[in-house]
């Protein structure tokens, strides 16, 4: 972003006026606000409720965090489906990783803002062909979200590679490896740094095909590749990594209902290396343990989600998900197995243009290990909430909202301190969050 502002003040002043209203445009999601446990006076600003520790299950207690996105027109833009284009894009985020307020930039403590570039890429369109896109960097390379929760599913590829897609074919090569992972880092002489490192390529496929009225299917095909890197020690022994590899399928179905209303189903199979998905996780966040040979032949995952809103008119809507993640890794162990759900539905009551009243509940379930009992939690939220640009839509912000949650949660979770929050505040079958919180995108 600073390699962006020198580029600004390089442009004599005079061009300036212009060069920001035709090319620049500036966009943002950001969430910020107060939270209270009334019971403990712990601090727990951020600190989820939820098993998985992610957002599904309820988003309320989500901590601040802020998302400028910056879109350069590269060519001038012009109005149509079918005029050419070329913008750069730049995504920073900034988030308090340890629970701090975001206001604190001070290294008086010892993980202060954290600030990751999300997004930098550029993407022509309808330059040779009209309906042809072509894109290459780091991007949200995604589709749909179950919002309540936080949850990008079905295609969550975001990441960094480059792709094209003309009109329903999408075809994309993306990279991700790590430098803490054991999948793709070895130590060869045990001084705790890493002497081969690997990386994952995943190739995707994606079609969609659309439908009368507001329909369509979308499907998804992943095939993912771990080369293999060995290296020969000085008595003959070969060391390193097998190459493995993993493929995803999977189906959306989305059902246009009218006024605003839909319902979107999904399934997602992913095998071998590509059984990522537990707890919201990308489809390469391989879960489990290899077997004997280092390679993950028998791992496997299912992922279903079932997401609807329903607008009964300017009164009142209902906003409803089922999420599902089954995975198994290949030790063929009862410990090598999870299963993580989520059922919530948030109803908002218009009482008048500005003043909205929100109320949810959830319904989650959690096995980290196949051996262990499934802990479980219920969360009740009650949010009222003023709008001040008038409409009686979910989708309207900035939201100002003052809300209040109770957990209750079942012995196997108060035992295995399974969520952020109990980690926080101690074993306790239920739990208290009170916040206030303003939430703003444009």
């Amino acid at each position: 972003m600073s390699l962006f502002v020198m580029m600004l003040s390089a442009v004599p002043s005079s061009a300036h006026a212009s060069l920001l209203a035709d090319r620049l445009e500036i966009s943002m999601y950001g969430r910020m606000g107060l939270a209270w446990t009334p019971t403990s006076g712990r601090f727990i600003m951020g600190r989820s409720m939820n098993l998985t520790g992610s957002s599904i299950g309820g988003r309320f207690e989500e901590g601040d965090y802020l998302e400028p996105t910056i879109r350069l027109h590269i060519l001038e833009k012009k109005e149509g489906p079918e005029a050419p284009y070329v913008d750069m894009v730049m995504t920073p985020a900034m988030f308090a990783s340890n629970g701090l307020f975001a206001g604190i930039f001070s290294t008086r403590f010892s993980d202060p803002l954290s600030i990751e570039l999300f997004q930098a890429y550029v993407e022509s369109g309808n330059v040779l062909l009209p309906g042809l896109r072509v894109w290459g960097g780091a991007r949200f390379y995604r589709g749909t979200d179950v919002h309540i929760a936080d949850y990008y599913y079905f295609n969550n590829l975001s990441g960094q590679g480059g792709g094209v897609a003309y009109g329903p074919l999408d075809l994309a090569v993306l990279m991700q490896t790590s430098r803490t992972s054991p999948q793709y880092n070895f130590d060869v002489d045990g001084n705790g740094s890493s002497d081969l490192r690997r990386q994952r390529s995943v190739f995707v496929a994606q079609y969609v095909h659309k439908l009368e009225g507001g329909h369509s299917f979308h499907g998804l095909a992943e095939f993912h590749l771990l080369p293999g890197a060995r290296m020969n020690l000085a008595d003959g022994t070969q060391v390193g990594f097998r190459s493995d590899h993993g493929w995803v399928a999977g189906v959306k179905a989305h059902l246009d209902l009218g006024n605003g209303s839909f319902n979107d189903v999904s399934v997602r199979y992913g095998s071998r290396i590509a059984n990522g998905g537990r707890g919201g996780g990308q489809s390469w966040d391989t879960v489990g343990l290899p077997d004997l040979r280092g390679l993950y032949t028998d791992a496997a995952s299912v992922s279903a989600v079932d997401h609807f809103l329903y607008n009964f008119g300017s009164a009142f809507s209902l906003n409803a998900y089922g999420i599902l993640h089954w995975a198994q890794g290949a030790s063929d162990t009862a410990a090598d197995k999870s299963l993580d759900f989520a059922v919530g539905a948030r109803g908002t009551v218009y009482l008048h243009d500005n003043i909205h009243l929100v109320g949810e509940a959830t319904y989650q379930g959690l096995m980290s290990r196949g051996e262990t009992p499934m802990a479980t939690a219920t969360k009740l939220t009650i949010a009222p909430t003023f709008v001040p640009v008038s409409g009686r839509s979910v989708w309207t912000r900035p939201h100002f909202r003052i809300f209040y949650t109770a957990a209750f949660y079942d012995e196997d979770a108060v035992a295995a301190l399974s969520a952020p929050y109990l980690q926080t505040v101690g074993p306790s079958s239920m739990a208290h969050y009170l916040g206030a919180r303003a939430e703003w995108w444009f």
